[in-house]
């Protein structure tokens, strides 16, 4: 189908393939697992997981169940891990999809078996570890039996085990450093050093600026996608954007001095000036955040947006340049010497460029080159 909509999220598979590439080698042996939760953070997540798996990842990894059906669904056989924690009714599609899924605690760990004894199956696990972050795990001083009620019972086949970051997006933070510590610790305990399990922990930050934190396995899905909110190790200064957000202009008109542009008349002209409409708003998952903030790209130049973003539109004042409908917008991304990133428009929001690129949602195409 042609023409369905004006504006588009491109991605650019040998960018994505270079930056797997360069990230492979700064990592040496750990394993490689890409996170693509989210639509691979608004990128696509079935096209996104084969060219990774085709790149060299070792592991995909999800949110919920749903997204591991998806994958498997798009015929995608390479292990993949749950992160979110699980509901009672969801342990048999888990199991059924082959699915690699996080046990966090002994209640949980007791309704798997019991789901397991039932249909007659084994199933793979991570346990997970909260060295810090207070969201779900269980504590590093209970893990230990945690684990003793998971090897005691033959229905669970141990792949790894892991804890998240709290502070991990850049370099030289001291909690970082007492996680890694914590995870050393229970890493070095008697009861676990013959065991054959993943030791997982590293972020995008964690891979870039923590090598200490890699251990067996890394997760980078934001480093992955060319993104990283500090300066990145010289071995990483090849690692770009593989995400642009573009659009075109759908309308143009000449507005009077003194006029309020778009709903509450959040901007005035200040002359006479020639305003451009483009098709994208929030409805899309553009930041309405970004009214009167953000810029876009027109001809190699930069133009604000005025006025409050529409659910499915927004205004930009061009002054008295010279545009055309149909001239190609971009929104996030590299036209002429110009450049808008995810990470700009994610520090006019007080967010993370994660925040921006999960928002945009799949109202927008998504077209993947090559």
């Amino acid at each position: 189908m042609n023409g369905y909509h004006p504006s588009r999220v491109e991605i650019d598979i040998n960018r994505l393939q270079l930056n797997i590439s360069i990230v492979r080698n700064f990592i040496g042996k750990s394993l490689y697992c890409l996170p693509v939760k989210a639509n691979a953070y608004g990128h696509g997540l079935e096209k996104i997981a084969k060219a990774s798996l085709e790149a060299g990842v070792d592991f995909l990894a999800v949110a919920c169940l749903q997204e591991g059906v998806l994958l498997r669904k798009a015929g995608i056989e390479s292990p993949i891990i749950v992160f979110g924690a699980f509901h009672e009714n969801q342990i048999e599609d888990l199991i059924r999809y082959d699915l690699q899924f996080s046990i966090s605690s002994q209640l949980k760990a007791r309704w798997v078996k019991e789901v397991c004894e039932k249909i007659g199956k084994t199933c793979q696990v991570h346990i997970e570890v909260d060295t810090g972050i207070q969201r779900t795990g269980v504590r590093p001083a209970t893990a230990l039996f945690l684990l003793e009620y998971i090897y005691s019972s033959p229905v669970f086949e141990p792949v790894g085990i892991y804890s998240h970051f709290a502070t991990g997006d850049g370099p030289g933070h001291p909690f970082v450093y007492h996680q890694i510590e914590l995870f050393n610790e229970l890493k070095r305990h008697p009861d676990l050093v013959d065991k054959k399990l993943i030791w997982h922990l590293a972020n995008s930050g964690g891979t870039a600026y923590y090598p200490e934190s890699h251990f067996d396995m890394v997760r980078p899905s934001l480093l992955t996608f060319g993104y990283l909110m500090d300066e990145l190790p010289s071995a990483l200064s090849g690692i770009a954007p593989c995400f642009s957000l573009k659009s075109h202009v759908s309308y143009f008109k000449v507005v009077e001095k003194g006029k309020g542009i778009s709903y509450d008349h959040t901007y005035t002209t200040e002359k006479e000036s020639r305003i451009v409409t483009v098709p994208v708003g929030y409805g899309d998952g553009y930041p309405r955040a970004l009214s009167n903030k953000a810029e876009v790209l027109i001809r190699g130049k930069r133009y604000k947006i005025a006025g409050t973003i529409c659910m499915d539109q927004f205004m930009v004042d061009i002054g008295n340049d010279e545009v055309f409908v149909g001239d190609e917008v971009v929104l996030i991304g590299t036209q002429g010497e110009e450049q808008i990133t995810a990470k700009h428009l994610a520090t006019l929001c007080d967010t993370n460029p994660r925040e921006i690129l999960c928002l945009l949602n799949n109202r927008l195409p998504r077209k993947f080159s090559p």
